[in-house]
């Protein structure tokens, strides 16, 4: 039993990892257009959205949680930023409440604190829009990894 959920592990790690890696090259930051100066409205670089995630992106997440911890959950990105709630164990099949609320959103990236039960741990991730052509990524995605007491865990999902 232990090396099926130990397999199970893996393949959610690596799903994971390959949906981050899949994620569309960034615009240069010169605003991303081809003249060098248009941004969405063709009047120069986009200016940074501080703590909010860009409407794009905005939304309900279902989450998968892979690594030391697994389990799932959802996160919610809205003008009032982001928030993560999840069930999550331990290999020993210890049950946990992983929360994040206050995150510092810039450009879609988020860092931070959360609190597994009542332990604080560092919360680093980002949002990605859908494909406008739908070519590659047809939802909006979150990833997300966290760490506490030297044990990690990844969280990606899609926008429901």
């Amino acid at each position: 039993m232990a090396a099926r959920c130990s397999q199970l592990v893996s393949v959610l790690v690596v799903v994971a990892l390959l949906f981050s890696a899949a994620a569309p090259a960034r615009a240069a930051d010169n605003g991303g257009g081809n003249d060098g100066k248009s941004g969405s409205n063709g009047k120069g670089p986009d200016k940074p959205k501080k703590n909010r995630p860009t409407a794009r992106v905005q939304g309900d997440y279902f989450l998968r949680i892979a690594g030391y911890y697994t389990g799932s959950g959802t996160a919610r990105a809205s003008s009032e930023g982001i928030k993560i709630t999840a069930r999550v164990k331990d290999p020993a099949n210890n049950t946990y409440s992983f929360q994040a609320k206050s995150l510092t959103i810039v450009d879609d990236r988020f860092t931070g604190t959360g609190l597994l039960n009542d332990t604080e741990v560092q919360i680093d991730g980002r949002l990605d829009p859908r494909d406008k052509g739908n070519e590659v990524l047809k939802k909006g995605r979150m990833t997300f990894t966290f760490s506490v007491d030297g044990h990690h865990a990844r969280g990606a999902g899609n926008q429901n």
